[in-house]
Protein backbone atom coordinates (compact mmCIF):
# COMPACT_ATOMS: atom_id res chain seq x y z
CA UNK A 1 0.00 0.00 0.00
CA UNK A 2 2.88 2.39 0.80
CA UNK A 3 4.45 1.71 -2.61
CA UNK A 4 1.09 2.34 -4.31
CA UNK A 5 0.61 5.65 -2.46
CA UNK A 6 4.12 6.75 -3.37
CA UNK A 7 3.45 5.96 -7.04
CA UNK A 8 0.25 8.03 -7.08
CA UNK A 9 2.07 10.99 -5.51
CA UNK A 10 4.84 10.69 -8.09
CA UNK A 11 2.34 10.72 -10.97
CA UNK A 12 0.67 13.85 -9.64
CA UNK A 13 3.94 15.69 -9.04
CA UNK A 14 5.88 14.50 -12.10
CA UNK A 15 4.97 17.46 -14.35
CA UNK A 16 6.48 19.93 -11.83
CA UNK A 17 9.69 18.06 -11.07
CA UNK A 18 11.46 19.38 -14.18
CA UNK A 19 11.30 22.97 -12.94
CA UNK A 20 10.69 24.30 -9.43
CA UNK A 21 9.89 28.00 -9.34
CA UNK A 22 8.19 30.63 -7.22
CA UNK A 23 4.61 31.50 -8.12
CA UNK A 24 2.36 34.51 -7.73
CA UNK A 25 -1.15 34.01 -6.36
CA UNK A 26 -4.51 35.05 -7.76
CA UNK A 27 -8.16 34.46 -6.93
CA UNK A 28 -11.09 34.08 -9.27
CA UNK A 29 -14.74 33.05 -9.47
CA UNK A 30 -15.89 30.74 -12.25
CA UNK A 31 -19.52 30.08 -13.15
CA UNK A 32 -21.03 27.90 -15.85
CA UNK A 33 -24.42 26.73 -17.12
CA UNK A 34 -24.63 23.54 -19.16
CA UNK A 35 -27.54 22.02 -21.07
CA UNK A 36 -27.53 18.52 -22.60
CA UNK A 37 -30.11 16.91 -24.88
CA UNK A 38 -29.96 13.13 -25.29
CA UNK A 39 -30.80 11.85 -28.75
CA UNK A 40 -31.38 8.38 -30.18
CA UNK A 41 -28.79 5.63 -30.61
CA UNK A 42 -26.25 6.96 -28.12
CA UNK A 43 -25.98 10.51 -29.47
CA UNK A 44 -26.26 13.70 -27.41
CA UNK A 45 -25.80 17.42 -28.03
CA UNK A 46 -24.77 19.97 -25.43
CA UNK A 47 -24.12 23.65 -24.87
CA UNK A 48 -22.27 25.53 -22.15
CA UNK A 49 -21.96 29.18 -21.15
CA UNK A 50 -19.17 30.14 -18.75
CA UNK A 51 -17.84 33.31 -17.09
CA UNK A 52 -14.59 33.79 -15.16
CA UNK A 53 -12.93 36.55 -13.15
CA UNK A 54 -9.27 37.13 -12.25
CA UNK A 55 -6.92 39.71 -10.68
CA UNK A 56 -8.37 38.73 -7.28
CA UNK A 57 -11.82 38.80 -8.89
CA UNK A 58 -11.53 42.50 -9.72
CA UNK A 59 -11.42 41.99 -13.50
CA UNK A 60 -13.29 39.94 -16.06
CA UNK A 61 -11.09 37.03 -17.09
CA UNK A 62 -13.18 35.63 -19.91
CA UNK A 63 -16.57 34.45 -20.98
CA UNK A 64 -17.20 31.62 -23.38
CA UNK A 65 -19.81 29.68 -25.29
CA UNK A 66 -19.31 26.01 -26.19
CA UNK A 67 -21.38 23.79 -28.48
CA UNK A 68 -20.69 20.09 -28.84
CA UNK A 69 -21.85 16.57 -29.45
CA UNK A 70 -20.86 13.14 -28.16
CA UNK A 71 -21.53 9.51 -28.95
CA UNK A 72 -21.57 6.51 -26.57
CA UNK A 73 -19.47 3.83 -28.23
CA UNK A 74 -20.24 1.30 -25.50
CA UNK A 75 -21.52 1.61 -21.95
CA UNK A 76 -19.13 3.81 -20.00
CA UNK A 77 -17.14 5.00 -23.03
CA UNK A 78 -17.92 7.97 -25.24
CA UNK A 79 -16.25 10.13 -27.85
CA UNK A 80 -17.04 13.78 -28.47
CA UNK A 81 -16.20 16.99 -30.31
CA UNK A 82 -16.95 20.66 -29.62
CA UNK A 83 -16.37 24.22 -30.73
CA UNK A 84 -15.82 26.95 -28.13
CA UNK A 85 -15.84 30.71 -28.62
CA UNK A 86 -13.85 32.51 -25.91
CA UNK A 87 -13.75 36.26 -25.30
CA UNK A 88 -10.48 36.51 -23.38
CA UNK A 89 -9.06 39.39 -21.33
CA UNK A 90 -5.31 39.74 -21.88
CA UNK A 91 -4.52 41.78 -18.76
CA UNK A 92 -0.93 42.60 -19.76
CA UNK A 93 -2.08 44.52 -22.86
CA UNK A 94 -5.58 45.39 -21.63
CA UNK A 95 -6.83 43.59 -24.70
CA UNK A 96 -10.18 41.83 -24.96
CA UNK A 97 -9.78 39.33 -27.78
CA UNK A 98 -11.82 36.58 -29.43
CA UNK A 99 -10.41 33.05 -29.43
CA UNK A 100 -11.61 30.00 -31.32
CA UNK A 101 -11.11 26.55 -29.80
CA UNK A 102 -11.80 23.17 -31.38
CA UNK A 103 -11.99 20.14 -29.09
CA UNK A 104 -11.92 16.37 -29.46
CA UNK A 105 -12.03 13.93 -26.56
CA UNK A 106 -12.46 10.34 -25.41
CA UNK A 107 -13.93 9.67 -21.96
CA UNK A 108 -14.29 6.46 -19.98
CA UNK A 109 -16.29 5.84 -16.80
CA UNK A 110 -16.32 2.86 -14.44
CA UNK A 111 -18.20 2.31 -11.17
CA UNK A 112 -16.66 0.10 -8.47
CA UNK A 113 -18.87 -0.16 -5.41
CA UNK A 114 -19.80 3.37 -4.42
CA UNK A 115 -16.80 4.88 -6.20
CA UNK A 116 -17.02 6.21 -9.75
CA UNK A 117 -13.75 6.54 -11.69
CA UNK A 118 -13.48 8.51 -14.92
CA UNK A 119 -10.65 9.35 -17.30
CA UNK A 120 -10.86 11.96 -20.06
CA UNK A 121 -8.28 12.43 -22.82
CA UNK A 122 -8.86 15.77 -24.54
CA UNK A 123 -7.04 17.39 -27.46
CA UNK A 124 -7.67 21.03 -28.30
CA UNK A 125 -6.67 23.58 -30.93
CA UNK A 126 -6.86 27.26 -29.92
CA UNK A 127 -6.44 30.17 -32.32
CA UNK A 128 -5.62 33.49 -30.62
CA UNK A 129 -6.17 37.02 -31.93
CA UNK A 130 -3.08 39.12 -31.18
CA UNK A 131 -3.95 42.05 -33.47
CA UNK A 132 -4.32 44.49 -30.52
CA UNK A 133 -1.21 43.44 -28.57
CA UNK A 134 0.86 46.56 -29.28
CA UNK A 135 4.25 47.06 -27.60
CA UNK A 136 5.37 50.45 -26.31
CA UNK A 137 7.47 50.91 -29.45
CA UNK A 138 4.38 50.50 -31.59
CA UNK A 139 5.13 46.99 -32.82
CA UNK A 140 2.73 44.11 -32.47
CA UNK A 141 3.63 41.51 -29.85
CA UNK A 142 2.80 38.08 -31.28
CA UNK A 143 2.04 35.04 -29.17
CA UNK A 144 4.92 32.56 -29.09
CA UNK A 145 2.58 29.66 -29.93
CA UNK A 146 -0.39 30.51 -32.12
CA UNK A 147 -2.42 28.52 -32.92
CA UNK A 148 -1.87 26.39 -29.84
CA UNK A 149 -2.25 22.61 -29.69
CA UNK A 150 -2.51 20.95 -26.29
CA UNK A 151 -3.39 17.65 -24.63
CA UNK A 152 -5.43 17.63 -21.42
CA UNK A 153 -5.58 14.54 -19.23
CA UNK A 154 -8.17 14.46 -16.44
CA UNK A 155 -8.62 11.79 -13.78
CA UNK A 156 -11.69 12.05 -11.51
CA UNK A 157 -12.93 10.04 -8.53
CA UNK A 158 -16.46 10.52 -7.19
CA UNK A 159 -18.17 8.84 -4.24
CA UNK A 160 -21.84 7.94 -4.64
CA UNK A 161 -23.33 8.21 -1.15
CA UNK A 162 -26.29 5.79 -0.85
CA UNK A 163 -29.69 7.52 -0.59
CA UNK A 164 -28.07 10.96 -0.67
CA UNK A 165 -28.39 13.75 -3.20
CA UNK A 166 -24.84 15.00 -2.52
CA UNK A 167 -21.85 13.54 -4.40
CA UNK A 168 -18.28 14.58 -3.47
CA UNK A 169 -15.47 14.20 -5.99
CA UNK A 170 -11.80 14.98 -6.61
CA UNK A 171 -10.18 15.56 -10.00
CA UNK A 172 -6.63 16.10 -11.23
CA UNK A 173 -5.92 17.50 -14.69
CA UNK A 174 -2.68 18.16 -16.55
CA UNK A 175 -2.07 20.41 -19.57
CA UNK A 176 0.66 19.42 -22.04
CA UNK A 177 1.91 21.42 -25.03
CA UNK A 178 1.95 19.70 -28.42
CA UNK A 179 3.51 22.25 -30.80
CA UNK A 180 6.10 24.26 -28.85
CA UNK A 181 9.09 24.73 -31.17
CA UNK A 182 11.39 24.97 -28.13
CA UNK A 183 10.21 21.60 -26.81
CA UNK A 184 6.88 20.38 -25.52
CA UNK A 185 6.29 20.24 -21.77
CA UNK A 186 3.58 20.45 -19.12
CA UNK A 187 2.46 24.05 -18.61
CA UNK A 188 -0.51 23.64 -16.27
CA UNK A 189 -1.99 21.53 -13.49
CA UNK A 190 -5.48 21.68 -12.00
CA UNK A 191 -6.78 20.19 -8.74
CA UNK A 192 -10.53 20.26 -8.15
CA UNK A 193 -12.54 19.31 -5.06
CA UNK A 194 -16.29 19.34 -5.75
CA UNK A 195 -19.63 18.72 -4.15
CA UNK A 196 -22.56 18.10 -6.52
CA UNK A 197 -26.21 18.31 -5.49
CA UNK A 198 -28.75 16.49 -7.66
CA UNK A 199 -31.98 18.42 -7.36
CA UNK A 200 -33.86 15.91 -9.52
CA UNK A 201 -33.25 13.61 -12.49
CA UNK A 202 -32.64 16.56 -14.81
CA UNK A 203 -30.99 19.26 -12.70
CA UNK A 204 -27.66 19.31 -10.83
CA UNK A 205 -25.82 22.07 -8.96
CA UNK A 206 -22.08 21.94 -8.38
CA UNK A 207 -19.79 23.82 -5.95
CA UNK A 208 -16.04 23.43 -6.36
CA UNK A 209 -12.75 24.65 -4.98
CA UNK A 210 -10.00 24.71 -7.62
CA UNK A 211 -6.24 25.19 -7.58
CA UNK A 212 -5.11 26.13 -11.09
CA UNK A 213 -1.29 26.09 -11.37
CA UNK A 214 0.96 27.32 -14.15
CA UNK A 215 4.21 25.33 -14.37
CA UNK A 216 7.37 25.51 -16.46
CA UNK A 217 6.62 29.10 -17.49
CA UNK A 218 8.04 32.47 -16.51
CA UNK A 219 6.11 34.40 -13.84
CA UNK A 220 3.92 31.38 -13.03
CA UNK A 221 0.62 32.08 -11.28
CA UNK A 222 -1.29 29.88 -8.83
CA UNK A 223 -4.99 30.72 -9.11
CA UNK A 224 -7.40 29.78 -6.33
CA UNK A 225 -10.94 29.48 -7.63
CA UNK A 226 -14.46 29.17 -6.30
CA UNK A 227 -16.62 27.59 -9.02
CA UNK A 228 -20.41 27.36 -9.17
CA UNK A 229 -22.12 25.34 -11.88
CA UNK A 230 -25.58 24.29 -12.99
CA UNK A 231 -26.45 21.54 -15.48
CA UNK A 232 -29.74 20.50 -17.06
CA UNK A 233 -30.02 17.18 -18.90
CA UNK A 234 -33.10 15.89 -20.69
Amino acid sequence: MKKFSALICLLLLAPTISEVQASDNDFGVWTNIEVEKKLIKGWAVNGELDFRTKENSSEVGRWGLKLGTDYSIIKGLKIGAAYQFIYFHDIKYWDFQPRHRFIGYLQGRQKLGNFVFSLRERFQFTEKDDSDRIKKNGKKDKYKINPEWSWRNRMKIAYDIPKCKFTPSFAFESFYQLNNSDGNEFDGLRYTLSLAYKLNKKQTFDLSGILDKEVNVKNAVDTYVISVGYSYSF
